[in-house]
């Protein structure tokens, strides 16, 4: 039986989001998919009908803050996105192989 999505946050796009990468909150961390000791992993996170392959990667050192870096910027380019839009992400499901889908809405 599928599972309901589960929200995981909302945020107001800053410049920096557009421009770089996106900063997400560290409660999510558990969420994501496991690091097992390293600092990237892929995720697929779907708008609307597509899929976009982004990873999601935490510091080396230090506090594991987790941003959404290569596949960001193309993510948002291809959706137009722009500083002050509001994206909430949710977690859609896990497959069999451990894969974690996520979903975004853009206001």
């Amino acid at each position: 039986m599928a599972s309901q999505p589960t929200k995981m946050f909302s945020k107001k796009l800053k410049t920096t989001d557009i421009n770089k990468r996106l900063a997400i909150p560290g409660k999510i961390l558990p969420s994501l998919p496991a690091f097992n000791g390293g600092h990237a992993v892929m995720i697929q996170l779907k708008y609307g009908t597509k899929i976009w392959p982004i990873y999601s990667t935490v510091r080396k050192n230090g506090y594991k803050k987790p941003v959404l870096s290569v596949g960001w910027r193309k993510f948002v380019a291809d959706n137009k996105l722009k500083t002050g839009d509001t994206i909430t992400m949710y977690k859609d499901f896990e497959d069999e192989d451990g894969g974690s889908h996520f979903r975004v809405e853009v206001e």
